[in-house]
């Protein structure tokens, strides 16, 4: 993010800190349903801010750019007097259409007017982010039917051993997670009984299906290329190395 600002400053800070004086948090009134939360959306936060700013002679100006898959927005703090406060930001686009440009355009817009301004929104999400209450409490792993009996086989044929669970990876009995998102995987290695139908897919699918994260079998060592074998015409006479003629 870069930052610019006038010369002087001295007309615009004491107008933006009366302002802010009167700001109240802007209303969480969407809801995310990703991650089934609820916001300020770009609305509320320009109702939040709207009227103070006016009253003491101040205006948000905001431009859009594009910058290769990086899309930018310059948004702009001006006092009536020409002080002026100037900051860009950018995000990468995860797609490469109108839609995601709008997206990403809405979010850098909401997030730059309430940063310039100072504005913060009920029950603030870094707030909520670092409350202990939103951390799940810690759960043992808890291995499969078939690896409780394996053990339990294990521990009878040996009497005197004892047998720890570790989680090792994301999935069941240490299936790894996916290398993209680090969401468990579907396994399509296949078994004995039915082995897996297509040699060439991959070993594990991630279960995410907006995710393309795989896991291929490891390949073997490489075939060592044969050497050519130079067999020489049939009219032609080989003699041993110690019968050649000289």
């Amino acid at each position: 993010m870069s930052v610019f600002a006038s010369t002087t400053l001295g007309e615009l800070a004491k107008a933006l800190s009366a302002a802010q004086a009167e700001l109240t948090p802007a209303k969480k009134d969407a809801t995310n349903p990703h991650f089934r939360s609820r916001y300020a959306d770009l609305a509320s936060c320009w109702d939040a801010v709207r009227a103070p700013l006016a009253k003491h002679g101040l205006a948000i100006s905001q431009h859009a750019g594009l910058d290769g898959d990086v899309v930018t927005l310059t948004t702009l703090l001006i006092h009536s007097s020409g002080e002026y406060i100037q900051s860009t930001a950018g995000v990468r686009l995860a797609k490469h259409d109108a839609p995601s440009v709008g997206s990403a355009l809405t979010y850098l817009r909401r997030y730059s007017l309430s940063s310039v301004v100072g504005l913060s929104t009920e029950d603030d999400d870094g707030a909520a982010a670092m409350s202990s209450a939103h951390v799940p409490a810690y759960q043992e792993p808890k291995p499969s039917p078939a690896l409780e009996r394996a053990v339990a086989q294990v521990e009878k044929t040996f009497p005197n051993s004892t047998t720890n669970y570790v989680q090792t990876a994301s999935g069941q009995d240490g299936d790894p997670p996916c290398p993209k998102c680090g969401n468990k995987m579907w396994d399509n290695r296949g078994t004995p009984e039915k082995p897996k139908t297509n040699p060439k897919a991959p070993d594990f699918k991630c279960r995410d299906k907006s995710c393309d994260g795989v896991i291929w079998p490891p390949r073997g060592p490489r075939k060592q290329e044969k050497m050519p074998v130079h067999v020489p015409p049939a009219d032609v006479q080989v003699y041993p190395d110690e019968e050649i003629p000289y």
